[in-house]
């Protein structure tokens, strides 16, 4: 693309004001480490250290990929806005979060955003420099396709090349580091391992690669076409895939489908694939590139098959809805079946429209490349903000009896729920409808958990993953319903909260006359005793550190060939194989002096 007129700069300017604008967010991105790092403010203030990192990050990249190709009121508005913009989202991610985080045993306050903030706010980013740089070198709202074809493509490579540049870069430093340290010279490996050296450093050298993959177009448009060719190929093999998994559902029937629970995802990523390798075939759509026709039988094909499955996973989506409610996984999947649908339905009419080849793709692009923008910057702010809306999901489900409070999960309020979840869970603290103590007792724990492991025993399926000894036993309801462990400083065992197995014996560990709970794991390696306090809450009381993993001790205790002796503490020990085994007591949670 030709720079337009009135944004063109002599070359020394550019590259200048270029590496100027990374020095600065270098320094600016070392500031907030440093402040991060020593505790001090802003990073004291999330509200006000989010906003700030964001526009370090965003701020003068886009000053640097838009000076020399966009005009001088163009460049100062796209700037300003999109910095407002930026400074919105991280302010508002860190308000509507969980307002600390736990470092150990002490909250510290949350000044980093979500991750997930920060992929969304790149591609809201990406989309929008397309369109408006493609729009400022046609002087129009939108802009010719083979415009935004060319700068959404050279704007992806720029960005890729600045990426695998700044990996090369540091390879070279810690190569030349490594040769120092040969001959016992380490001041350089020390250089580089300094943040005031390595952050700035880092940040000239992303401004260095995007200056230069900007000045060297040949660079940029033959990579582009390497990698467009290479996609092409790849149309004819995915279309029949795609073609045969869905003749295959009329055999199988959906079941089979909906029995995997990720069902609407697999089925998102095939339709993106699809997507994405239409528009390598079809790249800028210029009248005088031919597309071979056995590419153009597959791609029609393809943009008619996006239907099925963009409205297989609707369905699937709302099947898991209808069940179990709005999540905040479950509403970043609906945005992406909003923008899946679009797609195909526009790439659908492209099929059937008269005229060039799919050519109504060009404005079906351009329309979901909006609404793209639109799903992304509502799905962030408050307009979706899905920790509302699947807070008053899950919340609507309890209260209406949709859900039992026995099946509920507390911990998805802490832990997904944000500042909405953290209201709900205050609310539940002086619930009085059914099963009260229950449930004022779990949103208790649930709003004083500080690990994510800690998650609800309903949600976990543990019963699945413990096999009990005696045989023919089972473990006690209470038990399997919790939602919150309290460990006493010992590991929470695995099957806890991850795919792995336990073993559980029904023992009367304190002689008090009512059966403990010695849950086992890793083979041994772990075992922690568990007893039913008078409140009914199962709490950790003691643990045994790797005292069964010798050699057929397990094997002895799953056929009952053990026996409880009197040791010198309150728990009794455990006598396996002609060896005694101490359970050591738990010490309740001792906080830490400030």
């Amino acid at each position: 693309m030709d720079m337009p007129e009135g944004a063109t700069a002599p070359a020394r300017n550019l590259v200048a004001a270029r590496l100027a604008a990374g020095l600065i967010q270098g320094l600016a991105l070392y500031l907030l480490y440093l402040a991060a790092d020593e505790k001090v403010w802003p990073a004291t203030n999330g509200q006000i250290f989010a906003p700030l990192l964001f526009v370090a990050l965003a701020s003068p990249l886009g000053f640097i990929l838009s000076i020399g190709n966009l005009r001088t009121r163009t460049l100062l508005c796209w700037v300003a806005g999109g910095t407002l913009l930026v400074a919105f989202l991280g302010w508002y991610d860190i308000w509507r979060g969980w307002p600390f985080e736990w470092n150990g045993t002490v909250a510290v306050p949350r000044i980093i955003p979500d991750p997930k903030l920060f992929a969304g706010t790149g591609a809201i980013l990406f989309i929008a420099h397309a369109l408006i740089a493609g729009g400022d070198h046609d002087r129009r709202f939108r802009a010719t396709y083979p415009t935004h074809f060319d700068v959404s493509w050279k704007l992806g490579v720029q960005l890729a090349l600045a990426v695998a540049f700044v990996v090369v870069f540091w390879g070279l430093l810690w190569l030349g580091a490594g040769l120092f340290n040969l001959v016992k010279l380490d001041f350089f490996e020390k250089l580089i391992e300094h943040r005031w050296f390595a952050i700035p450093v880092s940040a000239l050298a992303v401004a260095g690669a995007l200056h230069l993959a900007d000045v060297r177009p040949a660079l940029v448009r033959g990579t582009r076409t390497l990698a467009l060719v290479l996609l092409s190929w790849l149309l004819p093999l995915m279309t029949a895939i795609a073609l045969a998994f869905l003749g295959a559902l009329l055999f199988t029937g959906l079941t089979p489908l909906w029995q995997t629970r990720s069902a609407a995802s697999l089925l998102l990523v095939a339709a993106a694939t699809l997507i994405i390798l239409i528009n390598a075939t079809y790249q800028d759509g210029t009248e005088d590139r031919a597309v071979p026709r056995p590419f153009r039988y597959a791609g029609s094909a393809a943009a008619l098959m996006l239907i099925p499955l963009s409205l297989l996973a609707a369905y699937a989506l709302g099947l898991r809805v209808s069940q179990y409610g709005w999540s905040v996984d479950r509403i970043a999947l609906g945005a992406c079946v909003l923008i899946a649908l679009g797609y195909a339905g526009g790439y659908s009419i492209a099929v059937f429209r008269k005229g060039p080849w799919l050519k109504f793709v060009e404005a079906s692009n351009f329309a979901v490349a909006l609404l793209g923008v639109a799903v992304l910057f509502s799905y962030f702010s408050p307009i979706a903000d899905p920790a509302r809306i699947s807070v008053s999901s899950q919340m609507a489900r309890l209260e209406t009896g949709k859900i039992a409070p026995r099946k509920f999960d507390y911990n998805f309020l802490r832990w997904e729920g944000g500042r909405f979840g953290k209201a709900a869970l205050e609310n539940l603290r002086n619930w009085t409808g059914q099963d009260a103590s229950y449930v004022r007792r779990q949103a208790d724990a649930a709003a004083k958990s500080k690990f994510a492991f800690e998650r609800s025993a309903a949600t976990t399926n543990i019963a699945d993953r413990i096999t009990v000894y005696p045989k023919g036993r089972k473990l006690p309801n209470g038990f399997l319903e919790q939602g919150h462990w309290s460990n006493n400083g010992a590991g929470t065992p695995a099957c806890f909260f991850a795919d792995s197995h336990c073993d559980g014996f029904l023992l009367d560990a304190d002689n008090d006359g009512r059966e403990d709970i010695l849950v086992v794991a890793n083979n041994g390696y772990q075992a922690i005793l568990f007893e039913q306090q008078p409140d009914g809450f199962w709490k950790s009381v003691g643990q045994i550190q790797a005292g069964l993993s010798c050699t057929g001790f397990l094997q002895a205790m799953e056929k009952g060939q053990f026996k409880l002796v009197p040791p010198a503490k309150t728990l009794r020990d455990i006598s396996v194989m002609g060896r005694q085994i101490a359970i050591v007591p738990l010490q309740p949670d001792v906080p830490c002096p400030k």
